[in-house]
């Protein structure tokens, strides 16, 4: 415990976003610090602004809760609109401090501090040690490795701070001040961090090539107290979850003997095709695996290569037949127009993405962020038709609209690609509500035709309602078609 104390009330903002993805699930990001401070016996409280809240609501929580630190968590997408929340923020409580940390401070570093002079305080890469280090009074600020500070007028880095290599000394979120109500019944997890593949767009990997897991025990831990809790629907969003296939086999172990059979688990981040095999999903299937999806990202050996994937083709085609055939409901990414791609490359994918009765395909219109080797060699080449400032507070994945150029494709061209992506996605829609409801017929075409409209994409991401009646269809379906001689009871 922390005995003298820099900050004891610490207020954890996410900032609002109008990203697709809504705010349907808990930041696991704040919940890992609201934690750590919570096992440290400082104070803290949260606020969710991706919930719909204005900086009306951000005023009251800070008059009323009186914190004497406010972090915020920073992302590239719109960050000029976090710059704004805080610079208000601070120009009405002058005398509050500012900390903020996420993936847009960690490949930026002092350059976000320039940019926002409202910040005092950034915290690098992961944060849980380094937040409390901040907190305890018996440290200088000199002393505390991954913090950004400002020294009169200079800002300082304090260097790197070592991962933690053992995180089950980390406690998992239990999201005790969280509006846990306003969120659909599906929590997230995370069984590891980190990624050791050199995807050439995955801004994921700035923050953490290390990879590093919890034990199996661990994650059951987690597992069964939310279980208690009524909750029964999980999502691993590890970025690479079966990189050890034995660890898989442990957690997969672990839920059986604990007899946790009325549960689903989803893997809708993405699994690489390299990392896993027919026993593998076997095993995972039979312990409630029903949800998965695969980063494809090139429908040639040529583009994965290009992209560094590390993968060929025939993996990940061995990977995903062998996962529908499996019985999972299976989600492809695929990233389009990306350099030294073709119009024929593309049409590779489009042929590859439409193969297997999946249930869902993104594909995704690639957006460089910075950090990734996709931006350096954008920039350097000078292929922006859009300047980054721009794009990363105005353009996201799923828009039509290209932010770059190459010599292989123009700007017409990409148009057309991401226009002809879009009606794929809906066709694959299409295609899996008709399967799902086959039994309805001729009911499902008619379904099928609703649910791959736009309204009711956007209804999934951006009511709660909707999303839980349609995760709720969902929920009872994987239980009637449970695998194995008896069935996961309710």
């Amino acid at each position: 415990m922390i005995k003298q104390k820099r900050f004891s009330r610490v207020l954890l903002v996410s900032p609002p976003s109008s990203s697709y993805l809504g705010a349907a699930r808990p930041p696991q990001n704040l919940g890992y610090l609201a934690e750590s401070l919570f096992a440290q016996q400082i104070d803290y409280d949260v606020l969710d602004m991706r919930l719909g809240y204005g900086f009306s609501r951000l005023r009251k929580k800070i008059e009323t809760y009186r914190p004497d630190l406010v972090g915020f968590s920073l992302v590239s997408l719109e960050y000029k609109r976090s710059y704004d929340l805080i610079a208000r923020t601070k120009s009405v409580f002058p005398d509050l401090p500012v900390v903020t940390g996420g993936p847009h401070l960690t490949v930026l570093q002092s350059q976000v501090l320039e940019e926002c002079p409202a910040i005092d305080f950034g915290v690098v890469y992961e944060g849980e040690n380094t937040l409390l280090e901040l907190c305890d009074a018996s440290l200088g600020l000199s002393e505390i490795k991954g913090l950004i500070r400002k020294n009169r007028n200079r800002i300082v880095y304090n260097g790197n701070r070592e991962y933690e290599r053992n995180l089950d000394l980390i406690p998992f979120p239990t999201y005790r001040k969280f509006e846990l109500n306003r969120y659909i019944r599906e929590l997230p997890l995370n069984s590891s961090r980190g990624c050791p593949y050199r995807c050439v767009f995955c801004p994921n990997k700035m923050i953490t090539k290390r990879f590093r897991w919890r034990s199996a025990q661990h994650v059951a831990d987690e597992i069964a107290f939310w279980v208690d809790r009524g909750y029964r629907v999980f999502n691993f969003d590890d970025d690479n979850f079966t990189f050890h296939k034995d660890r898989v086999y442990d957690i997969c172990d672990e839920i059986e003997k604990r007899g946790i059979r009325h549960a689903e688990f989803r893997c809708s981040n993405g699994l690489r095709a390299d990392r896993v095999d027919e026993p593998l999903l076997k095993r995972m299937r039979s312990v409630g695996f029903n949800y998965i999806a695969f980063g494809v990202d090139g429908g040639n050996d040529k583009m994965l290569t290009a992209n560094k994937k590390g993968e060929t083709l025939s993996q990940i085609d061995d990977a995903v037949r062998t996962a529908c055939a499996l019985g999972y409901d299976v989600k492809i990414f695929c990233i389009l127009g990306m350099p030294r791609e073709t119009q024929a490359d593309t049409e590779d994918a489009f042929r590859f993405v439409q193969k297997y009765p999946v249930r869902r395909v993104i594909l995704n219109n690639p957006i460089p962020y910075p950090g990734t080797e996709l931006y350096e060699t954008v920039l350097k080449n000078n292929w922006f038709i859009i300047e980054p400032e721009h794009y990363l507070n105005e353009v996201t994945e799923n828009i039509n609209h290209p932010v770059f150029t190459t010599p292989e494709m123009g700007y017409g061209e990409r148009i057309a690609l991401m226009k002809k992506a879009r009606k794929i996605e809906k066709r694959v829609t299409r295609r899996a509500v008709q399967s799902l409801y086959s039994r309805w017929f001729p009911v499902n075409y008619l379904l099928a035709g609703v649910f791959a409209t736009g309204l009711v994409e956007r209804m999934f991401f951006e009511n709660r309602w909707f999303r839980q009646w349609i995760e709720n269809m969902r929920y009872r379906r994987m239980f009637s078609r449970s695998p194995g001689p008896e069935k996961r009871a309710l």
